[in-house]
């Protein structure tokens, strides 16, 4: 798969192999290697998503653009900026790149966790929302077709009526709560 902005790999594609590229990058600096290269081997040890995304900006670096221009291409990615913030902070003022990028490599990575673990904590919320506006639908559906005369009585008996109301209101504070629990956990 290439890069490309219009048929390449999503950008949270992309962003899930962070923390294998930043690990790559920081063995091929600890291997005595300058940036430019560092990225060129790096995209030959990892996932085929992101190769062309390395190669150019390795190329970027090769032809003598400033650091943020050349590696522009990983800014569009979640956690590309943390990346690409590392190695400008490297360069501008030096220190151990290769501890910093494996750090880097550990946060994208707990990131990239936490994200499935939301994903996976609201997975219940996110089908509730579906199933509970469809619930008294179906109810009524089951309704019909099992006991007519049940839906007649609901309909025009006075009990039946209240039944209806306190059934919608129900549903409707239901919707009203799920929609502010998944507003909470950002969906």
């Amino acid at each position: 798969m290439r890069f490309s902005r219009r048929n390449g790999p999503t950008v949270g594609v992309i962003a899930q192999t962070l923390p294998e590229v930043a690990r790559a990058l920081a063995r091929c600096c600890a291997a005595g290697l300058p940036i430019a290269d560092a990225f060129e081997r790096a995209a030959d040890a990892v996932d085929e998503v992101v190769v062309d995304l390395l190669r150019t900006c390795a190329a970027g670096l090769r032809s003598g653009a400033a650091t943020r221009s050349a590696l522009a291409p990983l800014l569009a990615v979640p956690g590309g900026s943390v990346l690409v913030g590392t190695i400008e902070l490297h360069q501008e003022l030096g220190g151990d790149l290769v501890a910093s990028l494996a750090a880097v490599a550990e946060g994208l990575a707990d990131r990239e966790r936490l994200r499935l673990e939301a994903e996976v904590a609201t997975a219940q919320a996110r089908l509730a929302a579906r199933i509970v506006p469809l619930a008294p639908v179906v109810s009524l559906g089951f309704l019909t077709v099992l006991a007519p005369s049940a839906l007649a009585a609901l309909f025009t008996t006075g009990p039946g009526l209240v039944i209806i109301g306190v059934a919608a209101g129900l549903t409707g504070i239901a919707l009203l709560l799920l929609r502010r629990i998944a507003r909470a956990v950002g969906l």
